[in-house]
């Protein structure tokens, strides 16, 4: 039934199988084999029957669920080994397996990718059976076939689910200990730096190669917080040409100065709810591994689209939901992906790139932040001019326009010494927090958990922030917290921080302005003024 292995296809068959010889083969007759072949004939499964004395085993008979699964006739079907479904990403290894039993005159059961007429794939569910005489003489093979696509794709996608789940705990586990550290590191790295003489470079030095370790292990832990969508987003109604056009010194300093960027925005582009520092980030990511296929010589195209997905596309339901949705492509004019990676190039730790110079997480936390906002990261080959490769971002549209936002105030703390209401159980973390806010101008009270945070308050409620960490023991958490000191202290404002956000962040902690960690003290003094400073804080 299987014979020898298909020949390596030609470039412009690749793809897509060849059609078989046309034969007028036909069943023998008799009484048993009318009643035999009449059955399979009327059945929906798809089946087939060959001759293993002709040469090549030919098949001699296939009825019509064969006929519809694979797109031929049954004239181009008949006379032909039953290889002319193989394509050049059939396993051979299964094959070899069907090969085997036929030889040993055995039954086999194997699953392998086999090709319609139109060169699309499916998965089919193979049993090849021996079929004999009274006399224990060998008469034919038959062969039932089963499109089992559909059941693949779900199994793939569980096992996608199952993957990201088991990133997600193993990331979750150790993400918010690590950033805690990381602040700490960071955090008394730029009190050092404040310190330092300004002539003193060689300390200087140090401490500049401590905090950009430090950045390092912080970029890396959030790729794997965003691959296993377990970070928090603070998503906001925007359209990407803005984002792009305010961006676009970024993009072309990331992109080098020898590859040109050329920007093909739809003017009519809809809105989408995301949240813009992680799509930039992903804009990055992949325009920097644009810009590394490239050579840092060629051109990167960057287009926006509008696209309605129908119910009837095959990837609804398995990878992403019917709908309309704004599409962001970026191609370019490198070499292109190969084919035997290109379904890899989203797995984490996954790089094609020499050691020391990828960590795999980039394209990873692009797929993470996609999936996590409801859209979808795809990648092909096929850019603009038909070379190099092609990523697409879909982004759900999302109705409603955009607000026009406030400049935030950022000015230092001036004035006197606010007073802030520290909460963070790691002690660590917590002196250094206070000694920063102090550094800063702010007079400040630590204590450790929500409900020494609640005590306080009630001898002492005249603070102006209340700056806690989400996650800690004790049963109350940072959101909970936040949620008691709105109602009980209102003229009490609230600032968040975690370096993990998971459960603890639901609807109710997005009214609420957040920090993550590991943040620097610039970044921590600017948020605070934003929350302390905006129209309707107590002054």
């Amino acid at each position: 039934m299987v014979g020898q292995q298909p020949p390596e296809l030609p470039d412009d068959e690749r793809g897509r199988a060849s059609s078989p010889p046309v034969s007028d083969h036909r069943p023998p007759h008799g009484a048993p084999h009318d009643i035999f072949f009449a059955a399979v004939k009327t059945t929906r499964m798809p089946m087939i029957v060959t001759d293993p004395h002709q040469p090549d085993n030919p098949i001699i008979f296939c009825n019509d669920a064969f006929t519809f699964m694979t797109g031929y006739r049954e004239e181009e079907i008949l006379g032909s080994n039953c290889r002319f479904l193989q394509g050049p990403e059939t396993d051979p290894e299964a094959i070899n397996q069907v090969r085997s039993a036929i030889a040993k005159q055995e039954e086999a059961s194997v699953e392998v990718l086999n090709y319609r007429k139109n060169g699309s794939t499916f998965w089919n569910a193979l049993f090849v059976s021996p079929v004999f005489d009274e006399n224990g003489q060998l008469l034919y093979y038959f062969g039932s076939q089963l499109d089992i696509s559909r059941r693949r794709e779900a199994e793939e996608a569980l096992h996608e689910a199952q993957k990201m789940e088991a990133v997600g705990k193993l990331t979750g586990g150790i993400a918010h200990d690590f950033n805690n550290l990381l602040q700490v590191i960071l955090g008394y790295v730029d009190m050092l730096e404040a310190r330092l003489p300004a002539d003193d470079r060689s300390g200087r030095r140090a401490v500049e190669a401590i905090a950009t370790s430090a950045a390092r292990g912080a970029t890396l832990t959030q790729q794997l917080l965003a691959f296993a969508r377990k970070q928090e987003l603070r998503d906001r109604l925007l359209n990407f040409n803005q984002l792009i056009d305010g961006f676009r010194p970024i993009i072309d300093r990331t992109a080098g100065d020898g590859v040109e960027v050329v920007r093909k925005l739809d003017d009519h582009l809809w809105n989408c709810r995301i949240d813009p520092v992680q799509a930039e980030m992903a804009l990055l990511n992949i325009v920097a591994n644009a810009r590394d296929a490239t050579g840092g010589k060629g051109r990167i195209t960057i287009r926006t689209h509008n696209m309605v997905l129908p119910q009837d596309d095959p990837a609804v339901g398995q990878k992403i939901d019917a709908g309309e949705y704004a599409v962001v492509t970026i191609s370019d004019d490198g070499p292109g992906i190969d084919t035997a990676i290109v379904d890899k190039v989203f797995d984490p730790f996954f790089t094609t790139k020499e050691m020391g110079k990828g960590t795999g997480l980039g394209l990873a936390m692009v797929y993470g932040f996609m999936r996590q906002s409801g859209g979808l990261a795809t990648v092909r080959n096929g850019g603009e001019g038909g070379h190099g490769a092609c990523f697409s971002l879909w982004f759900p549209r999302a109705t409603g326009t955009m607000p026009q936002r406030a400049p935030a105030l950022t000015k230092p703390n001036e004035g006197g010494r606010e007073r802030v209401l520290m909460v963070e159980d790691q002690i660590e973390v917590g002196e250094l927090g206070r000694e920063m806010l102090r550094d800063l101008g702010y007079e400040v009270s630590l204590v450790s958990s929500g409900r020494a945070a609640l005590e306080l308050l009630k001898s002492d409620a005249d603070y102006r922030l209340l700056f806690t960490d989400i996650l800690m023991p004790g049963g109350m958490n940072g959101v909970a917290l936040a949620n008691a000191v709105r109602r009980d202290y209102p003229h009490t404002a609230v600032l968040l921080t975690t370096g993990y956000a998971d459960e603890a962040i639901d609807e109710g902690a997005r009214s609420y302005e957040l920090i993550r960690k590991p943040y620097r003290r610039n970044e921590l003094n600017e948020r605070i003024r934003q929350v302390l400073d905006k129209p309707g804080a107590r002054t």
